[in-house]
């Protein structure tokens, strides 16, 4: 039997990004469709520089798991915490998953 509702909600790319990508990454990988997800440095580089979320084109997300790991307690308004087993299910069910760390790119 072929899930109908699976083709009403076309596949989009999960993208975790561990170091603050260059403009021109961003222009080519970020879609409205598209999930990122902040982490490692990237993460880091927001909480100190809420600013750069400005640059973002669609709202970004965090793993709440790794928010605990470091001992963040506050973070700006606009990322949204992922639990784990939702990231879990947008990893499955992504077309693209890439995890990008190419802080010369």
């Amino acid at each position: 039997m072929i899930d109908t509702a699976a083709l009403d909600h076309p596949k989009s790319a999960v993208l975790v990004v561990r170091h603050w990508p260059s403009e021109k990454w961003l222009a080519q990988w970020l879609s409205p469709n598209a999930t990122l997800i902040l982490s490692e440095q990237a993460l880091i580089d927001v909480i100190n520089d809420p600013s750069l979320i400005e640059r973002l084109s669609i709202t970004p997300y965090a793993l709440h798991s790794e928010l605990k790991l470091l001992g963040v307690d506050e973070l700006p308004a606009s990322i949204i915490q992922l639990g784990d087993a939702r990231w879990v299910e947008l990893s499955l069910d992504a077309s693209t998953y890439m995890v990008w760390d190419n802080p010369q790119s």
